[in-house]
């Protein structure tokens, strides 16, 4: 654009003068802008002319994004996340958490039954089992809160911390918490898991975790929510539910894990001998409808008894072979699990002995809301090594030592009116080849577990019976 010239600026500044009306008296002339007044509109000019052509000009383009590379290998391939597995047995069936915010996951879980026993045990315990232990009275089976912390690209973590009469039946049995002060039962039987550790971004990932973790030998879920039926099978009342150590798990591919444990014991707090126990778990799932598992278990158990040594080896095949996809058939999906477990312990100064099992469960899913599961099992423990014995604090023994063969059968029927509420109707006969289960004399005395008189408990035998017919009914909310 071409400079306006100080002259027409001066001729401009005159004509927007106001003209003198006729009746008026005549104006005097206006001055002569000055040098100064021309100088300063002829730079105001200058800004306007320069901002003009700045608008006029196109805008730079905006600088390409940052490429910041592929995503981890574990993050765009999570094991486990290729399908969906919660059909199987020990898996949660519901969708993700409705309480996650950030990295933080949290928990709610409340299990709460009604159970009925055949045998009308007067003591109104129900023995031996893990789970609804008490006869004829509504019940809290567990309760626990908890958060889980992950996603912050290293650190993970969590607390669970539960009540209730699993936590008596479970974990409030580690007599290893006896050696020794500083461990005790009170201390660490409500928590029900507290790990932390580091995932590191190699293979499909790697966890490395210190502290109590739960165990899958023996196959079903800790949370009876997550199995098939509600009381457990023998093999898992048998064997751990959780461990205290070092747990790492190598997420090899996107259908394969493996695990690694160093721990203190046989579901135990603390430890008997100067030895670690530990073993592995590899979990394969090559398609949606199949889920093979293998793990070893090798330690040092007994408490008086240095030279013993436990070997124990977990096995589980899981197939779903039907599903239909219509929402409106009349089967949704058969699926069925097969354990298989065998184990042998060493005694120094008392005899070894084999011990294993098998169980086999079906489920079907009828609709959304509606499932049932079938499940029979035995279990033959020749020197009752891992059987379950008389609670802690009991003033008695098992009557006859020796071997054990126990088996039973359980039909279970679910309704889920909601994907966070579920309620359950349960049949479970049991049966051994000696006295074991809860008769109607009961297995405390005629005082209970503290008399006031002990003198009152002489002669007092608990009364044992061959066989186990109970009712369950449970309702458990989980979020």
């Amino acid at each position: 654009m071409t400079r306006v010239p100080g002259l027409v600026i001066a001729v401009c500044l005159l004509m927007a003068a106001p003209a003198a009306r006729a009746d008026d008296e005549p104006a005097a002339a206006p001055p002569p802008p000055s040098a100064a007044e021309v100088h300063a509109l002829e730079g105001r000019i200058q800004q306007l002319e320069a901002a003009a052509h700045a608008a006029s000009r196109p805008a730079p383009p905006a600088p390409p994004p940052v490429d910041p590379g592929p995503k981890p290998l574990d993050v765009r391939e999570p094991t486990f996340g290729e399908f969906d597995f919660a059909w199987m047995n020990g898996n949660n069936p519901q969708p993700p958490s409705l309480l996650q915010t950030g990295p933080v996951t949290l928990s709610l879980y409340v299990d709460t039954y009604y159970g009925y026993q055949f045998h009308r045990p007067i003591d109104h315990t129900v023995f031996p089992t893990t789970t609804a232990p008490r006869h004829n009275e509504i019940s809290l089976n567990l309760a626990h809160v908890g958060l889980d912390v992950t996603g912050l690209d290293g650190p993970i973590g969590r607390l669970y911390i539960q009540y209730g009469s699993t936590v008596e039946t479970i974990a409030g049995q580690d007599t290893t918490t006896t050696r020794g002060f500083y461990l005790t039962n009170r201390l660490l039987q409500n928590v029900q898991q507290a790990a932390v550790g580091w995932h590191f971004h190699q293979l499909h990932g790697v966890n490395a975790e210190l502290g109590i973790f739960p165990s899958y030998v023996g196959l079903e879920s800790y949370l009876p929510e997550e199995n098939w039926a509600y009381n457990h099978a023998f093999m898992s009342d048998f064997t751990p539910y959780y461990f205290f150590g070092f747990r790492g798990q190598f997420l090899l591919t996107q259908r394969m894990k493996l695990e690694l444990w160093v721990v203190n014991g046989w579901q135990t707090f603390g430890e008997w001998h100067e030895t670690r126990a530990g073993g592995y778990l590899w979990n394969w799932r090559p398609r949606e409808w199949i889920s093979l598992v293998n793990s070893l278990y090798a330690g040092r158990e007994v408490e008086n008894d240095p030279s013993s040594l436990r070997l124990y080896t977990d096995n589980n095949l899981q197939v779903r072979y039907y599903k239909n996809p219509d929402p409106h058939a009349r089967v949704r999906s058969l699926a069925f699990s097969l354990v298989a477990d065998l184990g042998h312990e060493h005694r120094g100064d008392a005899p070894s002995g084999w011990m294993g099992g098998a169980q086999l469960a079906h489920h079907i899913e009828w609709s959304e809301k509606w499932k049932t599961g079938v499940r029979i099992d035995f279990y033959n423990d020749q020197t009752q090594a891992i059987s379950t014995k008389f609670p802690v604090g009991s003033a008695y023994a098992l009557p006859m030592p020796g071997k054990l063969v126990v088996g039973g059968a359980s039909v279970t029927l679910d309704y889920w009116p909601s994907p966070w509420l579920l309620t359950r109707l349960e049949y479970a006969h049991r049966q051994a080849n000696q006295p074991y289960f809860s008769g109607h004399g009961g297995i405390t005395g005629p005082n209970g577990v503290l008399p006031v008189d002990p003198a009152a408990q002489a002669g007092f035998t608990p009364d044992l019976v061959k066989r186990d017919d109970r009712i369950t009914f449970n309702l458990t909310l989980r979020l």
